[in-house]
Formats: C-alpha cells, structure tokens, sequence
C-alpha cells in the first residue's frame, strides 16, 4: 500500500491543479455570480440570517459569510471557499483511496474533483451543497475508523463543517456518518446539529409545500444512458441549464471510468467492508426517489404535509456517495491495470491517460465552466441604497431571478435577498413547463396583488410592507408597469439602478418567530460542536505521545462489529 503522506500529496497537488484549471479566470477582485450563488458586499446582520424571519433557507450558511466578511472582504472570501471545495474534496478522495500508486491517488482526485456532480452544482450556485460534497470523504474516513473502534469525535467535527453550510450538506454527510458510523450516536448529533434551521423552520408560518417539485427537482438525463446512467456516472441533475458544456459527448469515457471502477470494487470492500457500498447505495435510491411510482406519490405527500419533506425533492443531490465511491474504486482500477504492465513506455502511456481520464470526459469545463462563470462587479447604488432599507421590503419586478448588464445577463437570484434584512420577494420557480409555489408566506399572500398590475399600496398597509425596492435595470423591468404599482408611496432613495420607496402607514414587526427557543437552539448546537472540536483535539495530543497508537488511520480491513452503542 502507497504511504499515507505520498498518496495525501498527490491528491493535494491534484486538487490545486484542478481548482486553478477551473477557477483561475474568476480568481482576483469582483463576485461570480451564477443562480443560487450571490455573494454581496454587505450581508446585514438581523433576524434573518438566524431563520427567525421569512423561510430558513440560507440557515446558518449566511451568518458565517456574514461573520467572515468583517474579517476579509466577501468577494475574496468566495474564491477561498471555491477553491477550497475543489482542492478539498479532492485531497480527501486521495487520502480515503486504497490505492498503491500514485497514479491512483492521482486518479481517485480527478474523478471526485472533476466529477459532472461538481460541475453542476457549481452551474448551479449550490455552493453551500458543495461544502457537504467536500467534506464528504473525510467525514466517510472518520467515520469508519468510528466504526473499527477508534474515536468519533473526528467524525463528528466534520458533521461540524458541514452543518456550517446547511440543511443539504448537513444531510448529506449526516448519511454518510450514519451509514459508515456508529448509526444511534451519529444520529443524535446530526440531529442536535440540525438545531439551528430545523427550529426555526418549525416555528415559521410557511405555505405547504408544492407537490410540483418532486417532479421538477428529480433526477434526469444528461447522457444518452438515461437516468440511471446519468446518475451512475456523476451527472442527472434536473436543471437543463446546468449540465456542463460536452457532458453527453464526454459520457462515454464518463463510463470507461466506471468501468476502471468496477475493476477496483473488490479491493474497496476489502478494505472498508461493505458500509461505503451500502451509502453509495442507499444515495442512489433516494436519488431515485422522484422518478419511483409508488415512493414519488408518497414523497409528493409529504412534500405537503411532512415539514422539511421538500429537502428530499431535489434526488440528485444524494448521488455524491455514488461519485465517492466510484473515485476510490477507479483508484483501486488503476493500480489493477498498471500491475499487469510491465515497466516501460507504454505503461507510462497508460499512467498518463488514467491520470487525464476524467478531466478528458468533461474538457469543455475548464477555464471558469468555458466561460460561463465570471467575475461582477455590483454598481455602488445597491449598497448605498439598501442600506437605508427597513423593516419589510418588497422588490419588484416580482421574480426571484434576475439578469442584470453588470452580470453580463447572467441568470443570478435577486441579490435583493442577501443585501436586505427582511426582503418580500416572489419565491415561485418558474420552469419551462411549470412553476414550483413559493413557500414565503407572507409573500403568498401579496402575489396576487404584485400580479394585478394596480397600486400595491392597499395591499402593502393590510401586511405591513414598510417599503418597496424596484430595480430598473434587470432583464422584465416595465417602468409603466411599476410606476402603476408604486402610486402612492413616497421615495426614500432612487438612482439609474433602484430606487426605494416608503410605504405610508405601512410597517410590521420584524419577525414572526420567538427569538427565545432560536436562540436556544443555536446555543446547544455551538456548545456540541465546540465539546466535538475540544475532545477530537485531546485525541489528537494524546497519539503525538511517545507510545500512543493511531487512532484515525484505516490501515487494515475494517471489521463489521454489531449495532450496539
């Protein structure tokens, strides 16, 4: 077996070349602003950013941001969270890898750090998703040397991380701690972990959940290998606008990996037992969840009446396992192919092409998505005039999404959303053949007023809107449409950009929710994870001491034990 430290550098090093391979165009000042992902200059600190106000969505994922941007400036911050995704999810393939080459540590990188998953959810803006994708292999190796009988604090700090970023990435790694560790204890702290969103959440007066989105957020096509293939090989997301550039040309070495991964299979569950089978298993059934008839009625089901159900709508999301274990089996591949050549130039030929396989199935990714990801720059209106915003503020024109000149007519979520306290904003999902219901209560019940195309003022003063942002310059902007719709209110701020007005006996508190039992919530999730970080610590110490035995090392098969605690 390839020591530990050579095979940790290969993969690192691999991972800085991938991140530079794709981000180095949008690297140095501005914001890449791509859908879900808006990164603004200023997030405010308010009820908001603890769930407390409108729907938890980016709970607690903005307060961190929020946090770490009165240390470094946001749009730096966002190419070091970028370039530390790719580099470590990478790095953590590599070290999980059973490999006994570098060219296999090499291989199990690439595979995970250029995987369509990454790609497309990187399309998408999912960054907070992405944090949990990273965190995925380090969680997976923790967590079975949990299981082999070492401490699973270590596990249980990259729980830490991941809850970080949110619900989705949060639950993605929680399966995997799960499934690979001790099931009750590592369901306990996920569970304590969820805290923070999950309360509040439940304290929120949301509107039902709309059974439309199981439909639109599953899995689909993007190869000619259908659904299962897609997903098989890392890809099926269900937006058609974030499929990567070349994937279905791509999708045959695409399979000529998997191939390479089934080779390495047996070497994998040799290694780890059968649990990293058994999450990459059960990821593909949730993933599956939506396309299945009788589990996609039930989830339809609970998508309405189930809270917190809808996180399961979006199945391809819980394909990362699926993407794992496949990087670790090529690795394992790799080492297979190259053992039955004899040394010379045409294993070096084939060392080189394992190393390039998985970049060469998605070339066109490269040098920032072919150019679909770029840096903006935000026009000093926008924080200029959002700062005199108060109270509830509704944006018009009513969309969620926006393009804008100064984006290059990039489709972006409403940066309206990060850089107010408390925004009105219409969260339906217009699709091509449909649209998914908002879940923005307060938002619901203004929508048909926002649609009517009269003044809102009547409307504005019975929900207590204190004020209404319009932003003129985005792609859908009808300057007779709005001034129809703000008659009546008084302007606070206005330039070529926005202009913010005031609505005259308008306003309402701040927040629906308590903040006694979010507050609370938070505290008993900080002070698990800081028992969590302080113990993995002292763990630490004690195996620097002279005598003391590794006690997170996979160096030998692990042993099934039994599901008791």
């Amino acid at each position: 077996m390839l020591d530990q430290r050579a095979r940790s550098r290969a993969g690192l090093l691999t991972g800085v070349a991938l991140a530079l391979l794709l981000l180095a165009p949008v690297l140095g000042p501005g914001y890449v602003l791509v859908r879900d992902m808006v990164f603004v200059p200023r997030l405010p600190f308010g009820g908001q950013l603890l769930g407390r106000d409108g729907v938890p969505r980016g709970v607690p994922s903005e307060l961190v941001v929020a946090l770490a941007s009165r240390v470094v400036a946001t749009g730096w911050l966002q190419d070091a969270l970028l370039l530390g995704l790719v580099i470590g999810g990478a790095w953590g393939a590599a070290r999980l890898a059973p490999t006994t080459s570098r060219t296999g540590a090499v291989v199990a990188a690439a595979t995970y750090g250029w995987s369509p998953y990454l790609h497309e959810r990187l399309l998408l803006g999912q960054w907070a998703l992405l944090v949990g994708w990273a965190v995925l292999p380090w969680a997976v190796r923790a967590s079975l040397a949990w299981r082999a009988g070492h401490t699973g604090w270590w596990a249980i700090c990259w729980l830490v991380v991941a809850s970080l970023a949110g619900a989705n990435a949060l639950l993605l790694v929680g399966l995997a701690v799960v499934v690979c560790g001790r099931p009750g204890r590592a369901l306990a702290a996920t569970a304590v972990l969820a805290l923070p969103w999950a309360v509040p959440g439940a304290l929120q007066e949301m509107a039902a959940g709309d059974r439309a989105g199981v439909a639109a957020f599953a899995a689909n096509s993007d190869t000619p290998f259908g659904v299962l293939g897609s997903l098989l090989t890392g890809g099926g997301v269900w937006s058609s606008t974030a499929i990567p550039a070349g994937r279905s040309a791509g999708s045959a070495l695409a399979v000529v990996v998997l191939v390479l991964a089934l080779a390495g299979l047996g070497r994998v569950t040799s290694q780890f037992g059968l649990r990293l089978l058994l999450l990459a298993g059960t990821g593909l059934v949730l993933a599956l969840l939506g396309r299945l008839p009788l589990a996609g009625d039930a989830l339809r089901w609970a998508v309405v009446h189930v809270p917190a159900s809808g996180l399961l709508r979006d199945g391809q999301k819980w394909v990362a396992p699926v993407v794992l274990i496949t990087a670790v089996s090529a690795a394992a591949g790799a080492d297979r192919l190259l053992d039955q050549l004899a040394p010379g130039r045409r294993r070096a030929l084939v060392t080189v092409m394992l190393a390039v396989l998985p970049v060469a199935a998605l070339p066109n990714a490269a040098w920032g998505e072919g150019g679909r990801l770029h840096s903006s720059h935000y026009p000093a209106a926008w924080e200029r005039v959002t700062r005199q915003a108060q109270g509830a503020v509704l944006v018009l024109p009513w969309t969620l999404y926006r393009a804008f000149p100064w984006t290059d007519e990039q489709v972006v979520l409403d940066p309206a959303v990060k850089l107010l306290q408390r925004p009105v904003v219409n969260d339906a999902l217009p699709l091509a053949d449909r649209t998914v219901a908002g879940e923005d209560l307060l938002a619901v019940e203004l929508d048909a007023a926002a649609r009517a195309g009269t003044a809102l003022l009547p409307a504005l003063r019975a929900s207590g809107i204190s004020q209404v942002l319009v932003e003129r310059t985005t792609q859908g902007f009808d300057p007779v449409l709005a001034a129809s719709q703000v008659r009546g209110l008084t302007v606070v701020a206005d330039s070529s950009e926005l202009t913010l007005l005031a609505v005259p006996g308008g306003g309402r508190s701040a927040s629906r929710a308590a903040w006694g039992p979010v507050v609370l919530a938070d505290l008993l999730a900080v002070a698990f994870a800081s028992l969590a970080m302080v113990l993995a610590w002292r763990r630490r110490d004690r195996r620097c001491r002279p005598g003391s035995s590794p006690s997170n090392t996979i160096s030998a098969p692990v042993e099934e034990r039994s599901e008791g605690e």
